[in-house]
């Protein structure tokens, strides 16, 4: 019964969502509401997340367990993030600019790590694959798109090569479009699997 109920209203929801989102000017109204409660549900999820998160990192402040001064500054940055939002407001350009000033560095800090990741699995391509016509195209692909990225084709000032350039650079928006498309078959695939109850995310 306790694993049978967390399925049947997951189907039940999915189904009545899809229902909805057929049937609008009938189901309208009611999807709406259900929207809503999902919203109240899921936001109530949140803040059991954030209370775990806080509890666990205070534990390892009283416990002075290994890293807790981590602990530390995350609890200090949640709490000064939560007090000057509550008393200055959201909206405060004050506010913002300095939740920017530490959002920032945070977002480069981690898209440099993704560039070596990625530099680095790069490199384990080659190492696995030796010289192949796949592995000499990626390695070559990624160079020009990287020569690209830099401006160093375009300081030559070359009417021809900028009108290149303008095409070249329009075929990463065709590969992200294939991608989205991937992920949208995806997430259908996952809905179905869902609703079918052969996955369950939500008993994790």
């Amino acid at each position: 019964m306790k694993k049978g109920l967390p399925i049947a209203v997951a189907i039940l929801s999915g189904l009545f969502v899809l229902a909805g989102l057929i049937f609008q000017p009938y189901l309208g109204p009611y999807l709406g509401l259900v929207l809503n409660w999902a919203v109240i549900v899921g936001s109530m999820a949140l803040l059991v997340a954030i209370a775990s998160l806080i509890i666990s990192h205070a534990r390892s402040i009283l416990t002075a367990r290994k890293g807790f001064i981590f602990s530390i500054v995350i609890l200090a940055s949640f709490g000064l993030s939560l007090v000057g939002g509550l008393w200055l407001g959201v909206d405060n350009p004050a506010y913002l600019k300095w939740v920017g000033a530490i959002q920032r560095p945070l977002e480069v800090s981690l898209l440099g790590l993704v560039a070596l990741i990625m530099t680095s699995a790069a490199v384990q391509v080659f190492r696995n694959r030796g010289w192949s016509p796949l592995t000499v195209s990626f390695g070559l692909s990624a160079i020009f798109f990287l020569l690209i990225a830099l401006g160093l084709l375009q300081t030559l000032e070359v009417p021809q090569i900028a009108t290149v350039i303008g095409y070249i650079r329009q075929l990463p928006l065709v590969g992200a479009r294939g991608l989205l498309i991937g992920v949208a078959i995806g997430a259908v695939m996952m809905a179905i699997r869902v609703l079918l109850g052969s996955e369950r995310p939500y008993s994790d």
